[in-house]
């Protein structure tokens, strides 16, 4: 073909699309070109240049793989020299790479098992080729034991295939009894955790009476007793390492309210119990992980260790809310004991006291803490202060802003308290009657939220391989992270909708 008016010839002006076959390129200037010359790049970079001392008819061989390019160069009569640059030539002689993660797999009889997970197929020209593997699974039964011979098969853009034969070694489908066992050790597990809670609850049961009985002779340490004096010394000894490092007790303040609530001895010991619980299950990740003859990912490491840092504020925020409701349904009996302490003549001192004294519970760990804090000289304010800090209860807030003000400006005490014991009575008949008009509500929200989960659980028995896209490749573990977060805007909705503020 002729361009620009006859000045030059060239059979092929561009091969865009990917070929295995050589190319040859046939260039021909024009009459009144003296001499030229053409530079041949590959990949970018200069490979070979060519002067012709005439205008013949050249032909120039592109066989190798590579993106070529051609730039001439014509020095007319006149002496003037045109340069210009051919298109891109696309040579592909390499067949596209097969990559397996293992040189043979292991599969159950029968399950739904995805035979390109761990397969990969590239392309030095045409790059990632995995979505175009094919196999002939079709043709090969997995209901039977034994192993089978499976063929992988992937063709570049080029037309150059790679064929590769890989062993699937089929074996008895034990997913029923291994989900049966599943759930007894589960079950096994729950019962000795709720085993070792109930000792624990008698252990502290033990320490708030033994101050009352005698210490028998001779009484040997339990087990459990151990466990326990091995953990805190664990966590003691980890604790003294963090308080080196200033932003681990910068970040541990947030943990104070925990730390006085459950006498812990600095908010850097629930740090390191974070850290130690993180150990623990990347430890037991990785031991259930041997069992089964695999090996953790980096990936599946760093969620077992996060899940395990994550899991002890869970814990404590479970005991927090607890122990806010505790000290929130007995504040109305300490407020009717010291109520009653002021009508006898007695001051905030005493009467605080006095509710360390007549009460049990947190509440009654929470007045024994104030009236510590009396006798190592704190005021009154700062004590029910303190105290409204800890717990963040309304109730209290209000009562330390009376007391405050009380101290400050005086008043009458007991018609102050009077009230606030009736407030608090009124609002609490309130709170519970509203418990028994929306519990039937309640009951259905929580149905709501519970009823996803029941469902996967549900479809998952009956077959266990329906879920298995989610986990297999990167778009399922997309999807599963979008689930779980409308399942979280889901249950914030209900409960935002449930919720009745007084």
């Amino acid at each position: 073909m002729f361009f620009e008016d006859d000045e030059y010839y060239i059979n092929v002006a561009s091969h865009e699309d990917f070929t295995r076959d050589d190319i040859i390129v046939e260039y021909q200037p024009g009459p009144n070109v003296t001499h030229f010359s053409y530079t041949v790049l590959k990949n970018g970079e200069e490979i070979e240049t060519v002067d012709i001392e005439d205008n013949s008819l050249i032909r120039i061989p592109l066989q190798e793989t590579g993106q070529y390019t051609i730039l001439f160069s014509n020095t007319r009569e006149n002496g003037d020299i045109e340069e210009f640059k051919t298109g891109i030539y696309n040579i592909d002689k390499e067949a596209p790479k097969l990559e397996f993660s293992k040189d043979s797999f292991q599969i159950e009889a029968g399950s739904n098992y995805n035979l390109l997970k761990g397969v990969k197929a590239t392309d030095a020209q045409s790059g990632n080729l995995t979505s175009q593997i094919v196999t002939d699974a079709d043709k090969i039964d997995f209901t039977t034991l034994g192993e089978k011979n499976v063929t992988f098969k992937v063709t570049d853009e080029a037309g150059n295939t790679t064929v590769q034969t890989v062993t699937f070694e089929v074996v008895e489908n034990r997913r029923e009894d291994l989900f049966f066992k599943q759930c007894a050790i589960v079950g096994v597990i729950c019962v000795i955790v709720l085993l070792i809670l109930r000792y624990y609850r008698s252990i502290l049961l033990e320490k708030r009476i033994g101050k009352y009985a005698l210490e028998p002779k001779g009484r040997t340490i339990s087990i459990f007793d151990r466990l326990v004096f091995i953990k805190d010394s664990l966590v003691d000894f980890l604790a003294k390492k963090l308080r080196k490092f200033n932003w681990i007790v910068y970040y541990s303040r947030q943990y104070e309210k925990y730390q006085v609530a459950f006498r812990q001895p600095s908010s850097v010991h629930i740090v390191a119990q974070k850290v130690w619980m993180s150990i623990i299950f990347l430890v037991v990740s990785i031991f259930a992980s041997t069992l089964r003859f695999e090996v953790l990912s980096f990936v599946e490491m760093l969620l077992a260790f996060v899940l395990g840092f994550v899991l002890v504020d869970i814990i404590y925020a479970i005991r927090y809310h607890f122990y806010r409701n505790n000290v929130e349904n007995d504040l109305l009996q300490a407020i009717i004991v010291m109520n009653n302490a002021f009508k006898s003549g007695h001051s905030i001192p005493q009467a605080i006291e006095l509710v360390a004294e007549e009460l049990d519970g947190d509440i009654h760990e929470e007045f024994a803490r104030m009236r510590k804090e009396l006798a190592m000289g704190l005021s009154v304010e700062d004590v029910f202060k303190r105290f409204s800090n800890r717990v963040g209860i309304d109730e209290v807030n209000y009562l330390s802003s009376s007391l405050s003000v009380l101290n400050n400006t005086g008043g009458n005490i007991i018609k102050v308290f009077a009230s606030i014991e009736k407030t608090l009575m009124n609002k609490k008949k309130m709170r519970l009657e509203m418990k028994a008009l929306t519990s039937s509500a309640k009951l259905v929200s929580y149905v709501l939220m519970i009823l996803p989960a029941l469902f996967i659980l549900g479809v998952s028995f009956v077959s266990p391989d329906y879920f298995l896209p989610l986990v297999d490749n990167v778009l399922g573990w997309m999807l599963l992270i979008v689930i779980i977060l409308v399942y979280l805007l889901y249950i914030c909705i209900i409960r935002r909708i449930m919720k009745v503020r007084m």
